[in-house]
């Protein structure tokens, strides 16, 4: 098994912290190698942002993806520069529906998530828009690991944010538990 995840957005929307979360959370699995390796555009803040991390049951060789299975995106700078890093007919990608209007032909896996307007009209706080695109994208990840992920964002935000982002994090989950995803 060898799974490849990218985040991709602008700097300043969380893009690195879902990667780092994603590969704490892989401590709790210890027969499962896991490695996360980032990246930012020449601007920290408001610039190109990924990180890309790899999960596999064998040794891994490189740190980043290759073949992409599932690609996150919170920009529409991200899709242009990364998106044709995929593979149309099997990569999964999850979007910010709010911020980016859709997925390019011939993608075919794709599952639009409304995570700013969640945050922005639910919670009131764009910044956690993206515990709730890690939320919606957790299950397609590792299936059954939504617990375990839960554990690390509580070790891994402010203590006086943990609320909101533990919200923003189960109303992800909760949304693509309902409306499934590709």
């Amino acid at each position: 098994m060898r799974r490849e995840i990218v985040f991709a957005g602008f700097g300043g929307q969380g893009i690195i912290l879902m990667g780092v979360i994603l590969a704490q959370m892989m401590e709790g699995f210890p027969d499962l190698q896991v490695t996360q390796a980032q990246s930012y555009g020449p601007v920290s803040r408001g610039g190109a942002c990924r990180t890309d991390v790899v999960i596999s049951d064998r040794e891994i060789h490189f740190p980043k993806s290759a073949r992409p299975d599932l690609m996150v995106f919170m920009s529409e700078e991200s899709v242009k520069r990364y998106l044709p890093e995929g593979d149309p007919e099997r990569t999964l990608v999850i979007y910010d529906r709010t911020l980016i209007r859709s997925i390019p032909a011939p993608y075919r896996r794709t599952f639009p998530v409304p995570a700013t307007r969640f945050a922005e009209e639910e919670l009131k706080n764009r910044i956690v828009a993206n515990m709730f695109m890690l939320g919606a994208a957790i299950e397609k990840v590792l299936p059954g690991s939504f617990s375990a992920l839960q554990q690390v964002v509580r070790k891994s935000v402010p203590p006086k944010s943990l609320d909101l982002n533990m919200r923003a994090l189960e109303a992800g989950y909760e949304f693509a538990r309902v409306h499934g995803g590709a």
